[in-house]
């Protein structure tokens, strides 16, 4: 075959490598100048076009993930967040996160960061290769108590089993449905069995998850199958929604003295 007779851009498109083919008469013009060997001409293109398919790759999980916004650990201010140190959290940003089934528990008063961590260690999955799903835990609980009226709580249930992670936002902020404790379990147990990592926000003590849920003994079950691969990271300091205010303003509240 006349090697002037190929159609590059044509097989290109049949093997659906439109990075190639796009970038190749620049990377040719660019090649020919500097002087690339052919291995390293290869070797560039092949590299733009994993780059640009991990990338929306990306893009698709984070739609996917229903994140109601994307934050990053480099966008997390450790400073001013300084009851935290980034090195705790280097278990739950590298591979061993999803691949052992690692539970991760934030506590702590409002604008703490919890959810910016929840969100930024899930994102870091997704970049990994893994997915993710986002829920609040009020939207979680009323999904799945719904589903139970209606006979449908192990469908319900298998789709927040699935994902490689699942981040449960806001324990305890809002209101429970009674049966909280008896359908969540479903999925806390199963990701349990499957290995499955659950990152979780609230602002209740994990004493307190009893009452939040409305069981106190399957509370503490739930929590000992979170816990036994997990940590359960307590947030303190000022809140980073009163930033902007004097220190003396965003100052944790002394407690009123007792009387006698």
């Amino acid at each position: 075959m006349n090697r002037d007779d190929i159609d590059v851009e044509s097989l290109l498109r049949r093997l659906h490598l439109p990075t190639i083919r796009r970038l190749l008469p620049e990377l040719e013009t660019r090649a020919a100048a500097e002087g690339w060997s052919h291995r390293d001409f290869v070797a560039v293109l092949v590299s733009e076009e994993v780059a640009h398919r991990n990338g929306t790759r990306v893009q698709k999980a984070v739609r996917a993930a229903e994140f109601p916004f994307v934050r990053t650990i480099d966008d997390f201010d450790f400073v001013f967040q300084s009851t935290l140190r980034r090195q705790t959290l280097g278990p739950f940003l590298g591979a061993e996160f999803v691949a052992e089934g690692r539970n991760l528990v934030l506590s702590g008063k409002p604008g703490r960061g919890k959810t910016h961590l929840a969100i930024a260690i899930a994102y870091r999955a997704v970049q990994n290769g893994h997915d993710a799903r986002f829920i609040s835990a009020s939207a979680l609980i009323d999904t799945l108590s719904s589903a139970a009226k209606e006979g449908r709580l192990r469908e319900a249930t298998t789709v927040f089993v699935e994902p490689d992670v699942l981040v449960i936002d806001e324990v305890g902020y809002l209101h429970h449905a009674d049966d909280a404790a008896n359908v969540l379990f479903g999925v806390i147990d199963q990701r349990y069995l499957r290995k499955r990592p659950i990152v979780f926000t609230t602002n209740k003590r994990l004493s307190a998850w009893g009452e939040v849920l409305h069981d106190a003994d399957l509370a503490e079950v739930i929590l000992d199958r979170v816990l036994e691969r997990g940590l359960h990271l307590e947030l303190g300091g000022p809140s980073w929604r009163r930033k902007h205010l004097p220190e003396s303003e965003n100052a944790e509240p002394t407690p009123p003295s007792p009387t006698v």
